[in-house]
């Protein structure tokens, strides 16, 4: 099969495509023909060599596929070959032809839904429920900042807290952006760049600020998270930003004065809830309550210029490789 690797781990211009071994299909796990390969800022992650768990190389990155069934394992029921699929391909293998993925995770796709907005789905959108449920518990009738609504956890997790009821405060760095986002339910968006974020939210709250706070760039906000939190507020880390470094402070005093609480998440970690989230948020998608934003596509050889996009923060939504 052909696939975009990297014979050593650094940036996206170690990927080449090349010829590689078809995957193997293990117990508890589902073969398919990968149609479209969704783009996360995680595989900049994994290909620079800072995952925690470390990749044997030659490395094909990416998680989040879609595509159809071409071989089951004897121990998996629930799908057939030539369903319509998507899911994780866990530790990567998502840049090539054909991909394994974990039975529970291998989710029939909705005839509703292109192969390209199935590969939008999984980690944008298992990322921003983790925050939004399990995390912050959000409440209908809470206010809720997200940071960065115009990339792909953002643009789930202002659906997803439109979805639970509550009123969305978000931030992008564009016009564009701003327009794109409130079309899909966010009732105050704040533009980055010519705004500070902390000073209009306190305006947008009566100066009472946010129950909750889903930061996706702790780099750059979280020092000034705690001036745009409501008192016993929640702020929920999912990540300090797409090619951001990956320290972020804070001074303790404003966290004590708000009883702030502070929750750390990673995605990893909830990967045994991901099929009863998976049954929550497919109705919703299929109902069209919620939407897989696509930005661009690319065919698979030009992953190297999506990444270069990702960083360059050139994109609302996801951008996916299609084959």
């Amino acid at each position: 099969m052909k696939a975009m690797r990297a014979a050593e781990f650094g940036g996206p211009e170690n990927l080449r495509l090349e010829d590689a071994p078809e995957p193997e299909l293990r117990d508890g796990h589902v073969l398919i023909r990968v149609r479209a390969t969704g783009i996360n800022p995680a595989d900049l992650v994994r290909m620079s060599g800072r995952y925690p768990q470390r990749l044997p190389l030659p490395y094909i990155p990416g998680t989040d596929v879609a595509g159809e069934v071409e071989a089951v394992a004897g121990d998996v029921s629930h799908v057939n070959v030539g369903d319509r699929v998507f899911g994780r391909s866990i530790n990567g293998g998502g840049y090539a032809e054909k991909a394994c993925l974990p039975g529970p995770e291998t989710i029939p796709l909705p005839d509703t839904l292109s192969f390209a907005e199935g590969a939008a789905i999984p980690v944008p959108f298992y990322t921003a429920y983790v925050a939004v449920h399990h995390k912050a518990q959000l409440k209908a009738g809470e206010t809720v900042l997200v940071s960065a609504g115009g990339g792909g956890v953002g643009v789930a997790a202002v659906q997803l807290a439109k979805v639970c009821g509550a009123r969305v405060i978000t931030t992008v760095g564009s016009a564009d952006k701003a327009a794109r986002i409130q079309a899909l339910g966010a009732d105050s968006v704040i533009n980055y760049k010519t705004h500070d974020f902390a000073a209009e939210v306190r305006r947008l709250t009566d100066d009472t600020g946010v129950e909750v706070i889903l930061e996706n760039v702790a780099a750059d906000n979280l020092a000034k998270d705690f001036s745009a939190l409501a008192r016993s507020g929640r702020i929920v880390l999912i990540g300090t930003g797409t090619a951001k470094a990956p320290e972020a402070a804070f001074m303790v005093g404003p966290a004590l004065f708000k009883d702030a609480a502070i929750y750390g998440m990673a995605l990893g970690n909830s990967a045994t809830h991901i099929p009863a989230m998976a049954s929550t948020l497919v109705p919703l998608f299929a109902a069209g309550r919620l939407k897989a934003v696509v930005h661009q596509t690319y065919p698979l050889a030009q992953a190297q210029r999506a990444l270069g996009d990702l960083v360059a923060s050139r994109v609302f939504g996801k951008l996916v490789l299609v084959q």
